[in-house]
């Protein structure tokens, strides 16, 4: 197994999950993962066992062999797709970027970004216009 093998198994649970439209932190709560190792998985950064795959497909609600049928996506799969229609062409090209810094953080700098950005909005400070 490669870290492309990782990288395309987690770009597959991102859509995965997306199509159900729910946030990492609505998986984490379903299928009783923590929301970092969910995380570390969609990055390429964790290997995780036969059970945690089963367990995430049930959640999910697909069967266990579509969790591991991510190579017929091809190259397409290096791309998750998110919708952006409500940012114009400069914030598209500014959360690209960001996601693509976002990637090579470690768990715990996720982690901590993840804290900023809840912190921002409580205090309704952060906003997207």
């Amino acid at each position: 197994m490669t870290k492309h093998t990782l990288r395309e198994f987690g770009l597959h649970l991102a859509r995965l999950r997306k199509r159900r439209g729910w946030s990492q932190e609505t998986l984490s709560l379903e299928s009783g993962l923590a929301r970092s190792y969910l995380s570390g998985i969609e990055r390429g950064k964790r290997n995780l066992a036969l059970l945690n795959i089963c367990m995430l497909a049930d959640t999910l609600g697909v069967p266990p062999s579509e969790m591991l049928d991510f190579e017929i996506q091809g190259s397409s799969a290096l791309h998750v797709e998110e919708p952006r229609s409500v940012f114009g062409n400069a914030q598209n090209a500014a959360i690209e970027a960001t996601l693509r810094h976002m990637a090579e953080l470690s768990e715990a700098e996720v982690d901590l970004v993840a804290a900023m950005v809840r912190a921002l909005a409580r205090k309704g400070s952060y906003r997207l216009d």
